[in-house]
C-alpha cells in the first residue's frame, strides 16, 4: 500500500515529540518503501472546497484537500469531524480499525 503524508502534518506531529522519538519516526518512515512525504503546498482551491463542505480551515480542510490532491482512495482518521461530517469527498474516510478488518489480508 502507498502511504502519502503531508509534510506540515508531520511537522506538527514531531512538534509534540522528543528528539530520540522524532528520529525514531524519521528512520521509520526512511525505511518504509512506500512512504512518500510530500512538501509541496496543497492548492488553495481544494482547501476551499473543504471549507465549504463544513471541515475547519486551519487543519482538517487542508488534509480534506490534500487526500483529493494526492487522489487517494482512503482517509485514515480518528478525527471525530471526518468521520461524522464529511461525506461528500473524493475519497473514503475510516477509522484505523475499520481499515485494518477491511483491507488488510486476514492471516
Amino acid at each position: 500500500m502507498d502511504v502519502v503524508l503531508p509534510r506540515i502534518v508531520l511537522d506538527e506531529v514531531t512538534r509534540n515529540l522528543r528528539e530520540e522519538d522524532v528520529k525514531s519516526l524519521y528512520r521509520l518512515l526512511n525505511s518504509a518503501p512506500r512512504v512518500t512525504i510530500v512538501h509541496e503546498p496543497v492548492p488553495v482551491d481544494l482547501v476551499t472546497k473543504y471549507v465549504d463542505l463544513g471541515l475547519r480551515e486551519k487543519g482538517d480542510a487542508f488534509i480534506g484537500a490534500f487526500a483529493e490532491w494526492q487522489q487517494v482512495t482512503h482517509l485514515i482518521s480518528d478525527n471525530r469531524h471526518f468521520l461524522s461530517e464529511l461525506t461528500d469527498a473524493a475519497f473514503k474516510v475510516v477509522n484505523p480499525q475499520q481499515f485494518l478488518q477491511q483491507y488488510l489480508p486476514k492471516a
